[in-house]
């Protein structure tokens, strides 16, 4: 006899042992209560806590993305240090300058980085929520052929979509009488 073990859940009790449900597999049996031991409490925990976790971390992400959509850039004022005062001498305005420049480099980097994680972040909130809506529509449930699947009519094309079916058969047309109270049963006693 093999010694696996597989993971199930407990259905029913029965005369001879257990009814239970292969977690995974989908199929039931009925098993000896000397095959069925409980599952480590600390492996169902330790499970359990990684899913909260996991579910914790998600959220996180979440709104981190919805927080980073909604706040605003705001721009930084440029320090009074930096500000060239008329006193100054010419060494120290130079040296001013170029900090006012990288000041202001490092503003504008910062600004650009904003925007792009804006737009980054409202097309991952966008990726998130397409896919929990389902579609409902003429096509929405059908499946989609392969334009490569040979034809079931020995005269059909490989790659040609709907060939080897013939023309659509129509009903035949007649003349519809519309008849104001009664039906034609009615018409058919006057006469």
């Amino acid at each position: 006899m093999l010694n696996c073990r597989y993971n199930a859940t407990v259905e029913a009790l029965t005369p001879n042992g257990y009814y239970v449900a292969y977690d995974g597999w989908g199929n039931r049996e009925e098993v000896d209560p000397d095959n069925v031991r409980l599952l480590e409490e600390e492996a169902a925990d330790a499970l359990r806590q990684a899913e909260k976790e996991a579910e914790a971390t998600k959220m996180a992400i979440k709104r981190k993305i919805e927080q980073a959509a909604t706040s605003d850039f705001q721009a930084r004022s440029l320090p009074a240090k930096l500000r060239i005062e008329p006193s100054d001498p010419e060494d120290v305005k130079a040296a001013k300058r170029k900090k006012i420049h990288a000041f202001k480099s490092k503003a504008r980097f910062e600004q650009l980085e904003f925007a792009q994680n804006k737009r980054q972040n409202a097309w991952q909130q966008f990726q998130t929520t397409k896919g929990k809506a389902k579609k409902v529509g003429f096509f929405s449930g059908r499946k989609k052929e392969s334009i490569f699947k040979s034809p079931d009519d020995h005269r059909g094309k490989v790659g040609v979509t709907g060939s080897g079916k013939g023309l659509t058969d129509f009903q035949r047309r007649e003349k519809h009488l519309h008849l104001k109270g009664g039906s034609a049963d009615a018409l058919d006693d006057e006469e």
